[in-house]
């Protein structure tokens, strides 16, 4: 496992790889360390991945927000831990996909318990096959924004790429949530993944792409009340 401390601060920077380290003890994890906002960001450019990142806040130049923009333009599943003094800037962090914050002053119960979480999240990472014709495409769910029926055909868009399944839109719900429970009905046409939601009105939730999707009258208020529940789950 990959992990990134991106911290200003070299003694609480050390402080926390020497906690993850003795965490996962004999286990193959790497902890590689950054001194601020730009130097992470000119890593994912040279083509570097983590599987997760602990990121400061307030750093000078590109602080930890501006940071986890660019991070997501070269990821968008990867899991982001905010370390904070202003737990204020919570739902900040949601237009990012914040894994979890954390308060500078560490207590040991609450970062064990990140990492407890953080392992959980990346063993249970799921597949799903979309069957495209005779083609079978291997997908993570977290990178499908949403779903539209079309007829007889369910099309999944990503960031990059649409896959046309022939099936029904129900079904398609059913396997995405079983993959991962953060799909939801916006539409009797149309499907959204909770993570990549930008902002939304009664009327039209607005996706990470830019593209805008109509909400009925009849899913509003499920829609509403589960990403507010994403909301806090994410920024807790």
């Amino acid at each position: 496992m990959r992990i990134a401390v991106v911290d200003d601060e070299k003694i609480f920077r050390d402080m926390l790889c020497e906690f993850i380290d003795e965490y996962y003890n004999d286990l193959d994890v790497v902890c590689t360390v950054f001194s601020d906002g730009k130097e992470i960001v000119r890593a994912y450019s040279s083509g570097k991945t983590f599987d997760a990142v602990f990121l400061d806040i307030e750093m000078p130049g590109i602080d930890g927000m501006k940071a986890a923009e660019r991070i997501r333009d070269f990821s968008s599943d990867v899991p982001i831990v905010f370390l904070t003094s202003h737990t204020e800037r919570a739902m900040d962090g949601y237009e990012v996909n914040a894994f979890r914050f954390l308060p500078k002053e560490l207590s040991e119960e609450k970062l064990k318990k990140t990492l407890d979480d953080l392992s959980k999240s990346l063993s249970k990472t799921k597949k799903i096959v979309l069957k495209c014709g005779l083609q079978e495409h291997i997908v993570s769910p977290e990178n499908i924004l949403f779903a539209e029926s079309d007829n007889n055909t369910v099309n999944f868009v990503t960031a990059g790429d649409i896959y046309s399944v022939r099936m029904k839109l129900s079904n398609s719900l059913s396997m995405l949530n079983d993959a991962l429970p953060l799909f939801v009905r916006v539409h009797r046409c149309s499907v959204v993944n909770l993570m990549h939601v930008r902002n939304y009105t009664d009327k039209e939730v607005r996706m990470d792409n830019g593209e805008t999707l109509p909400i009925s009258k009849s899913c509003c208020e499920d829609f509403k009340k589960r990403i507010v529940d994403y909301i806090k789950h994410s920024a807790r």
